[in-house]
């Protein structure tokens, strides 16, 4: 390659990286030298003046407009307690009278998120994990253009606030974390039998882990939880929910027999798919919490 096209290369990464241009050869030098500001003409300065008025008033008609088909909505809407309103549609109705016996749940709203709206679940869970992927792809850390002066110094840094920690909240902590990790996996296991399931319970597991790291050090954290083991989680989890989600729409939709056992109402093993998704979606959303702290604080995990 021509050494000034590699050049140019070189630039464009560093740009990428975040990094400001700076001239690689003499000639780009010289030739930053000489640039000089553009001059808009009189014409072309009218021209933006127009352009702009034209643009924010295009923008508060939109904004009235807006504003005035909301209004318009909220006025029209039935009033709260009036005994003519329509206490239920037939989807509800559906919910309410056969949800226990088609999805065996005891929570009627964690059967009709993951077996009727079981889609919109799934498209939930997908979100989350190109979000987790596209926040990995813009804050991740790369150790190639990281000096190993930054690593020390991170490293120093690491140790240095670790050590501020009070002995106090060390053992608030430690009292405190194995509460909040059984919190969490109850209310995963137990979503189909009272509120809550599996983003509730991976919220308070990724709360729990967000909090270790914050007094134990992020080295700690990656002793049982590190960043293969994260992407194996989030994958494995997702294909899972995504295989069963197949498996359960495909036998309903083509009217084959279903043999995912529903159990006994009111029973821990029961509810069909509605368990296992819980906990698949419990560790997505755990995952994610503590990847968005991670790469948001530090960079890796």
């Amino acid at each position: 390659m021509n050494p000034s096209n590699r050049n140019r290369v070189k630039a464009f990464f560093d740009w990428v990286d975040g990094e400001e241009w700076c001239a690689k050869t003499p000639d780009e030098v010289v030739a930053r030298q000489e640039k000089k500001p553009a001059h808009r003409s009189s014409n072309d300065l009218d021209a933006y003046r127009r352009f702009r008025r034209l643009n924010q008033a295009v923008g508060a008609l939109f904004c009235i407009t807006l504003a005035v088909v909301l209004t318009m909505v909220v006025v029209n809407l039935p009033l709260f307690g009036d005994p003519s309103n329509p206490t239920n549609n037939e989807v509800a109705a559906r919910y309410i009278e056969r949800g226990i016996a088609e999805t065996g749940s005891a929570n009627l709203v964690g059967g009709m998120i993951l077996s009727y709206r079981v889609f919109d679940t799934f498209g939930e869970s997908s979100v989350l994990f190109l979000a987790a992927t596209c926040v990995t792809i813009l804050l991740r850390r790369d150790r190639k253009n990281t000096t190993s002066r930054d690593l020390r110094e991170l490293h120093s840094d690491g140790l240095a606030d670790r050590k501020d920690k009070d002995i106090v909240l060390r053992t608030a902590v430690l009292l405190l974390l194995p509460v909040s990790v059984m919190v969490g996996f109850y209310v995963m296991l137990f979503g189909h039998l009272s509120p809550g399931g599996g983003f509730s319970g991976g919220s308070i597991l990724g709360g729990g882990m967000i909090l270790y790291s914050r007094t134990f050090g992020s080295d700690s954290v990656r002793k049982f939880f590190n960043e293969h083991l994260y992407h194996l989680v989030k994958v494995v989890c997702l294909m899972c929910y995504g295989l069963i989600l197949i498996y359960y729409v495909f036998t309903g939709s083509n009217g084959l027999d279903n043999h995912i056992w529903l159990g006994i109402p009111g029973n821990i093993i029961s509810s069909g798919i509605i368990m296992p998704i819980n906990v698949l979606v419990g560790f997505e959303v755990a995952c994610t919490i503590y990847a968005f702290y991670a790469l948001f604080s530090e960079g890796e995990m």
